[in-house]
């Protein structure tokens, strides 16, 4: 079971010890979490394709089965994990250019941006 923050107050949760199961010695004191500790297992299985397909949207997008504008929202969402900022309701310039692009229709685009202004 991964836990990163708090179920009750929601603050990051820090580690204070370690444990061997083979030689059951344990470590106790302050450790860091990796930044990569904070995605959670979908995430980090999406990072991991990205990766693997080395960014090509279209490849992810064939491999995944989803569409453009989901792989984009999985992008936004793992970009306000690693920045720990929302992006912006007021800002739409990257669904803008999605659609002066052909990668999202007019209908997806507007949907799109009145989920954003939703959250």
């Amino acid at each position: 079971m991964k836990i990163t923050s708090c179920p009750i107050c929601k603050h990051e949760l820090k580690i204070r010890e370690l444990h061997c199961e083979s030689c059951q010695v344990s470590y106790k004191g302050n450790f860091e979490n990796s930044w990569l500790a904070a995605f959670s297992e979908s995430q980090l299985e999406f990072i991991k394709l990205f990766l693997l397909v080395q960014g090509n949207l279209k490849e992810l997008q064939s491999q995944l089965g989803i569409s453009y504008p989901t792989i984009k929202n999985r992008l936004a969402e793992i970009t306000a994990v690693i920045t720990k900022k929302q992006p912006s309701p007021e800002k739409v310039n990257d669904i803008l250019a999605d659609l002066e692009e052909g990668f999202v229709d007019v209908d997806e685009a507007i949907n799109m941006i009145i989920k954003r202004r939703q959250k």
